[in-house]
């Protein structure tokens, strides 16, 4: 982001057409950026003979020449274009505008080429001056007649509204850039720039029509107002020094006033791309200057040594004199130019006693401090010119505002003894109320923070590398946030949410636009973070610009005019100035600003009296906040791994009795639990319900035990084909039974086992056929995606798939088997929920959340059909209690889905929608309950206020109640006095 190279390709191309000999005209916009980025060798190489201004009526008439036109659209510079086109004096033109051409414009510019001497129209975006690579300016140093503000320091002037917008506008075409804008928020004129220039974005969408780029590049948008110490600073690094000392007006340098001073050295140039001296010394401090210029000089005299007619002895001596003498009278110009600028400087800073002055003002401007009685001996010392000492008294009434009042006080009175005048003086107020510390969004100093007293002691101890060049500017710290992701949004927002997630992101390029005017001294900041950004990774490049450069001449000047517009009390004390501050509003009498505050009314005693009320009644309702126990919830990914979850539940079905019922457990990891009876109650009951009297689960397995009891020992009873156990024997029905299932058989006919005959198995079954039974406890499950299915008949697996025996669950023998069920109870319980105490704090905290109902606890499902199937969805999402105390319980909470459907329905053909629905024919009768482990924990923390917190809302109350108090009483009481005067004025006409 080179603004110099940029400007200086629009001035090449402009002027390289037509190929011709042509003539130049520029306005007074555009006369100082074409001096900057071109040279008039440049210009003649390119058959530029002729330079001169449109508005010029001298000029005389060349019809034969050709004629460029570089202007920047503003009124005057199109009124001047209209009168030379209406009577050409060349042959023809070529119209180059700095900025965006508004369709009017060229409607008008149309209507005037009467001769149609116009060839060509375009817009070169140049509408700034490029004063460095990284470094532009507007131009627009404020006065009173080309002011920056309106009618208060938080309005815009509408013409440098404009201005500015047409500036930033041209940096981001000239640059390619289309941002994300920023800007500083206490700051009404950057909130109302940014707008305008994003608006104009927009209107011109197709102009900023650029390729995008990973992170966009971000235009942020400061208030000189924030930091006003550094353009009221001595400047002590070669250009800031000359700028602030002589001025530099557009890389030009008047040296006329100074004594003895040469004619050819009375105006100079200075600007890095034709001062190679310049170029490389520029950034450096007055003391390394000192020995660069020495080393300059010395080469210089080397040189000239070489250049001497003793040291011409041959032809080829001869004609390297020829070649190179040239190039030995500019580098001699150049040294006779920096001997009498540093020359000049040093005079200056002995005569105003500058080193003294610099040193008290570092003091000021740094966390270190001056002491007062410094301050005073610089306004006492009859050397130092006024004006240092009013810059002086400034930044110690900016630095101790709040907190030396009456040695502001004081200061002030010592300055007008001082020879300041009054209208100089007032200064200090003005300063004050436009940039003291209520107005500034940052703080400057710090002087209050134990961490900047800790790190100026340390830098104290440390020693810096120069006292005149301690201080930085404030935008060195802005960068530095914004490097490391730490300028908040709260501070520098983004325009109309145009940044989302912006503040996480460095971006590449910045362009930074300073409201007010900038300083060489931030510029020298920029170039040495871009000189680090080249030589580093990230290669973030920074661009600065402003209104103008100032230096504290111009800047106190521009507060000085801009006070003109303002009300009136910008030049009285600020509220908590000292009573001992003179009044020198020069516009009013002694008014006596605290009469309000002295006299006791019966008005005042009310709104005590209120004010006590309403403070009693916000801190009591503060306590009860304070004392109050929340609850903040947040959600984290869930990290545990290798836990198991344990599942409560409580199953009746009414028309399925115990024996047909299997509960299995399957899940994604492959782990099967077929048939579970570890910890699973199964209690039969009547078709209504009821529990059958005197039936438990093991009755059937006690007569079996009773059974072998009275068989001969050695006694293996026959498998009957089917898959034989580890022994071999099949003793009991019910290992017959286990057999058919391994074997994958149906067990159709108990009958014709004899252990099963010898069992009565058969006639249990029937006495059970017509009942149902009710499942209960509780089951380990891995805490992964599974599936908890409640079947009729035993399962098996064939190969990779697993099957239900559904012979004797749907054979015919007058008893009709359904799965319609009712579901008591359905959880899922951490392991922390073993533990009582625990458990019964997690359900406390669930009734407390609304979270204590589980989804499926009361569910009914009713059919009449056998083959139907029941399918519930449930997503588990692990939940974690945290107490004020430090207890944490684990829990779960579920949702669920339900989903049922008849498997003798395989296609149901179109809806009422129109919509075809086909079903596959896998599928069992049965409960199905899969469950989904959720990746993410949620936490429910209780949380309280803290103390501090509490305290600091109690005395916010108090000093919020009692300034809005004080407020009504001081509006009362003046309001009471005018009528008072009103109404004695009266009696005394009367």
């Amino acid at each position: 982001m080179d603004v110099v190279k940029a400007v200086e390709t629009y001035i090449t191309k402009l002027v390289s057409t037509p190929s011709a000999m042509k003539v130049l005209l520029l306005d007074t916009h555009t006369t100082p950026i074409v001096s900057l980025a071109s040279t008039q060798s440049t210009l003649l190489s390119h058959q530029v003979y002729l330079t001169d201004r449109i508005d010029n009526k001298k000029r005389d008439r060349m019809s034969h020449m050709k004629c460029v036109c570089f202007l920047q659209p503003s009124e005057d510079s199109l009124d001047a274009l209209s009168a030379e086109l209406r009577e050409p004096k060349y042959g023809e033109y070529y119209l180059y505008f700095s900025s965006i051409l508004s369709k009017p414009a060229i409607e008008r510019l149309a209507d005037v080429d009467e001769f149609e001497v116009v060839r060509e129209v375009q817009e070169y975006f140049a509408d700034y001056a490029p004063l460095l690579p990284c470094l532009f300016s507007l131009n627009h140093t404020p006065t009173s007649e080309k002011p920056l503000y309106g009618s208060s320091p938080n309005i815009w002037d509408s013409l440098a509204l404009e201005r500015s917008v047409q500036g930033i506008t041209a940096v981001l075409l000239s640059l390619k850039k289309k941002p994300v804008i920023r800007y500083e928020k206490t700051s009404g004129m950057a909130k109302k720039l940014a707008s305008e220039v994003q608006h104009r974005i927009q209107a011109e969408s197709t102009l900023f029509d650029f390729r995008l780029t990973q992170v966009a590049p971000l235009l942020l948008i400061l208030d000189r107002r924030n930091d006003p110490v550094t353009p009221l600073l001595s400047q002590w690094t070669y250009q800031a020094m000359v700028h602030e000392l002589l001025g530099i007006h557009n890389g030009r340098v008047n040296l006329s006033m100074v004594p003895d001073i040469r004619p050819e050295l009375s105006e100079i140039t200075l600007t890095t791309t034709t001062d190679p001296f310049f170029q490389a010394h520029y950034l450096a401090t007055f003391g390394d200057l000192g020995t660069s210029l020495k080393n300059y000089v010395q080469s210089y005299q080397s040189r000239s040594l070489a250049q001497s007619p003793s040291s011409i002895n041959s032809i080829f001596d001869m004609k390297r004199f020829v070649e190179e003498y040239p190039e030995f009278r500019k580098l001699g110009g150049n040294v006779s130019k920096h001997v009498a600028l540093v020359g000049e400087l040093s005079r200056l800073v002995d005569r105003d006693r500058l080193l003294d002055v610099g040193e008290v003002e570092q003091g000021l401007a740094t966390s270190s401090g001056s002491d007062f009685k410094n301050v005073q001996a610089v306004v006492n010392n009859p050397v130092v010119p006024a004006w240092n000492k009013l810059r002086v008294v400034v930044l110690y009434a900016l630095r101790y505002q709040k907190t030396q009042t009456s040695n502001i006080a004081a200061l002030i009175n010592l300055l007008l003894s001082n020879g300041v005048s009054r209208e100089e003086a007032r200064l200090v107020y003005v300063f004050l109320n436009v940039a003291g510390s209520d107005q500034r969004q940052d703080d400057l100093f710090s002087t209050e923070s134990l961490l900047a007293k800790g790190r100026s002691a340390l830098k104290g101890l440390k020693g810096v590398e120069n006292v005149y060049t301690q201080h930085t500017p404030h935008l060195s710290q802005t960068l530095e946030n914004l490097f490391k992701g730490r300028l908040k949004d709260t501070n520098y927002p983004f325009l109309d949410g145009t940044g989302t997630n912006m503040g996480l992101q460095r971006p590449q390029d910045i362009i930074i636009f300073m409201i007010g005017g900038t300083t060489y001294e931030e510029g020298r900041t920029v170039a040495l973070l871009n000189q680090e950004a080249g030589n580093s990774l990230t290669g973030t490049r920074i661009l600065l610009g402003g209104t103008c450069v100032h230096n504290s001449s111009s800047y106190v000047e521009m507060i000085r005019a801009a006070a003109e517009q303002f009300p009136a009390s910008v030049y009285e004390p600020p509220p908590e100035s000292a009573t001992t501050a003179p009044s020198l509003n020069l516009n009013l009498g002694g008014v006596n600003t605290t009469e309000d505050v002295k006299v006791k009314t019966r008005t005042g005693a009310l709104l005590t009296l209120i004010s006590a009320c309403i403070i009693l009644a916000f801190t009591t309702m503060e306590f009860f906040d304070y004392r109050r126990v929340g609850v903040d919830t947040s959600i984290v990914v869930d990290r545990s791994r290798g836990q198991k979850l344990s599942v409560l539940l409580n199953v009746t079905f009414p028309h399925v009795p115990c024996y047909l019922l299997s509960l299995d457990v399957m899940d994604i990891s492959g782990e099967q639990q077929r048939d579970i009876s570890h910890n699973i109650l199964k209690k039969r009951i009547t078709q209504t319900g009821v529990d059958m009297p005197g039936q438990r689960g093991g009755d059937l397995r006690n007569e079996i035990d009773k059974l072998a009891e009275r068989r001969a020992s050695g006694y293996c009873g026959s498998c009957y084909g089917g898959q034989e156990p580890e022994s071999g024997c099949c003793n009991s029905c019910e290992e017959v039974r286990q057999a058919y299932t391994d074997k994958g058989w149906t067990f159709g006919n108990p009958d014709g086992i004899e252990q099963c005959v010898e069992e009565g198995w058969s006639d249990k079954l029937k006495d059970q056929a017509d009942e149902g039974c009710n499942a209960s406890g509780r089951i380990r499950v891995n805490k992964v995606i599974g599936s908890i299915q409640i079947s009729p008949g035993r399962s098996y697996q064939a190969g990779s798939r697993t099957f239900q025996d559904l012979v004797p669950y749907l054979r015919d023998d007058g008893n009709p088997h359904d799965f319609s069920h009712t579901i008591h109870e359905f959880v899922f319980l951490a392991d922390d929920e073993y533990n009582p105490n625990k458990r019964k704090i997690g359900e406390d905290m669930k009734l407390r959340m609304g979270i204590a109902d589980n989804p499926l606890d009361g569910v009914e499902a009713k059919t009449t059909k056998p083959t139907y199937m029941y399918q519930y969805f449930l997503k588990v999402v692990s939940t974690q209690f945290r107490m004020l105390e430090g207890k944490v319980i684990n829990t779960h909470q579920y949702s669920s889905t339900q989903f049922e459907r008849d498997l003798t329905k395989f296609n149901e053909g179109e809806n009422k929608q129109g919509v075809f629905t086909q079903h596959g024919v896998a599928g069992s009768p049965g409960a199905y309950f899969n469950f989904e482990i959720s990746p993410i924990l949620v936490v429910h923390s209780e949380t309280r206020q803290s103390f501090a917190h509490f305290l600091t809302s109690t005395c916010a109350i108090v000093g919020g109640v009692l300034t809005v108090a004080a407020l009504l009483d001081s509006i009362l009481f003046a309001t009471g006095r005018k009528l008072r005067k009103g109404v004695d004025g009266n009696v005394k006409l009367m």
